[in-house]
């Protein structure tokens, strides 16, 4: 692979880290969603975070009573990002978002839903909102992060100048930087950050894979803090502890020594999840406080408008193929403080359907905030359950006529309360067959992941009807969805 410049044809990157943390999925979903579907009597199913293809064996006998219970589990690949989130407190009144794309503009206040004023003092303009993906130029190929307009037919441009693997891009709090992962040939994995527009030969190196004590920077967020903050994964494959650097480069800190999924609120607050402990809260300098009716919580997402946060409990779990264990997991909202907090239900599973030989059930994951509160976005998991037991179950969408007219995973819209947090009306379906929503700054688009490909649709929040579906990316760029939040898109902030 030769070096190339920023601006021109995209390059791809290698995602098999010969540092040995070579992940290709955290859940039973991510397989389905990154490979499709497989032959007739196969199963993709994530198997020591590889995808595996296996037979989908004759149901024998099952006792149910002997499933586990998934509250025990400590990393779930389903895990949501707040790094999505923007800071909902710079949010414009959408009366006086007039300017169109291309016209004169001062500030972004002055442009229209999903448009941001850029370019130089004198002649700053409206233009499109980049989202950063990770993706691959050809089907199973290597991976690179790059950013997209958000308008149809726009094209790609990478975020690296790596001659390696790059991925995880994360803005920094007014969109003018991306910080991101590469990896060279040599295997070498560094934190870096880049300006954007991209400028040739560029970057600020944060701190290497080695220095950091990670294999990998997982979890990785940025906005709105001015430090980048990651989990730290361990040789045997763990994630646990939570670390940051400056964006513009210093010494590394220890935020927590256990726990996972950090989500900023601001530049001094942030919550997190711990194995025994569910929901945190923590302001810099101070000692962790536990969120109170959230002992069993974990992936928070905080709103940083009303300090809600939004987050997963496991209500038991499910065997699927290949003997993986997937937490059943429900949606809640909850107060990040408060005498006592009281969690607020948003989406639970669904009642079973009959299906031939056994129901058809579902699970919630990849969560998260619409900026000011109003709504959330989440993915419903359907998968086919066999009457018969020790029979695995089968994701919809791999599970054939088992499963009927039911979609594979789904993307929902809940409108929520901003003051409350309480869930309002019924769920409204974004897209199906799809998954990783994620929300626009403006909270005027919901960004999705469907087939490989980058979709938008545009929500008027008159009516809450949505636009038709806009695809942002080619065929020939399959944006990765196979691990999870880390790969959920990130949308640049106004």
């Amino acid at each position: 692979m030769t070096k190339r410049v920023v601006l021109g044809a995209l390059m791809s990157a290698l995602m098999v880290m010969s540092t040995g943390c070579a992940d290709e999925c955290t859940d039973v979903l991510d397989c389905r969603t990154e490979k499709g579907t497989p032959a007739e009597g196969k199963e993709w199913t994530c198997a020591s975070n590889k995808c595996v293809l296996r037979d989908i064996a004759p149901p024998t006998v099952r006792d149910a009573g002997t499933e586990t219970d998934a509250g025990t589990q400590t990393d779930a690949g389903t895990q949501t990002d707040a790094g999505t989130q923007t800071d909902a407190g710079t949010q414009t009144d959408a009366g006086t978002m007039t300017v169109d794309k291309g016209g004169a503009c001062t500030t972004s206040v002055n442009c229209m839903a999903g448009l941001r004023c850029e370019g130089a003092a004198a002649a700053r303009t409206c233009q499109p909102l980049h989202i950063a993906v990770t993706a691959a130029l050809t089907a199973g190929g290597p991976l690179e992060a790059v950013a997209v307009r958000a308008e149809a037919n726009a094209t790609e441009f990478a975020l690296s100048e790596s001659t390696g693997t790059s991925r995880f891009p994360r803005w920094n709090q007014d969109g003018t930087a991306v910080a991101l992962v590469e990896e060279e040939t040599d295997g070498g994995v560094t934190l870096i950050t880049r300006t954007i527009p991209p400028t040739a030969g560029q970057k600020t190196e944060l701190t290497t894979a080695t220095a950091a004590s990670t294999e990998d920077f997982r979890h990785l967020e940025w906005a709105p803090a001015s430090r980048v903050v990651w989990v730290k994964r361990t040789t045997a494959g763990g994630n646990s502890g939570i670390y940051a650097i400056p964006g513009a480069g210093g010494t590394i800190e220890e935020l927590s020594a256990n726990g996972g999924f950090p989500t900023w609120r601001d530049e001094q607050n942030f919550a997190y999840s711990a194995a025994g402990q569910g929901l945190l809260t923590r302001t810099l300098g101070s000692a962790p406080q536990a969120v109170g009716g959230a002992t069993t919580g974990e992936q928070p997402k905080y709103n940083r408008v009303n300090q809600f946060l939004l987050y997963l409990v496991s209500a038991g779990s499910e065997t699927f193929v290949g003997n993986e264990v997937q937490p059943l997991y429900e949606l809640f909202t909850i107060a990040a403080s408060g005498t006592p907090p009281t969690p607020n239900d948003i989406a639970r599973q669904s009642p079973p359907t009959s299906a031939t030989g056994g129901e058809v059930k579902s699970f919630i994951t990849a969560h998260t905030w619409a900026p000011d509160g109003t709504f959330v976005t989440y993915v419903r998991a359907f998968y086919y359950d066999p009457t018969l037991a020790d029979a695995p179950a089968i994701i919809c969408g791999n599970a054939g006529a088992q499963c009927g007219a039911q979609a594979g995973p789904n993307v929902y819209l809940q409108r929520t309360n901003p003051t409350t947090g309480v869930a309002e009306g019924e769920p409204i379906l974004v897209a199906a067959n799809a998954t990783l929503p994620s929300v626009s700054p403006d909270g005027r688009f919901i960004a999705y992941i469907q087939g490989q490909r980058l979709y938008m649709k545009s929500l008027n929040p008159t009516d809450w009807s949505l636009g038709t579906a806009v695809p942002l990316t080619p065929t020939t760029l399959r944006v990765q969805t196979g691990l999870g939040d880390d790969h959920r898109p990130r949308w640049q902030p106004r």
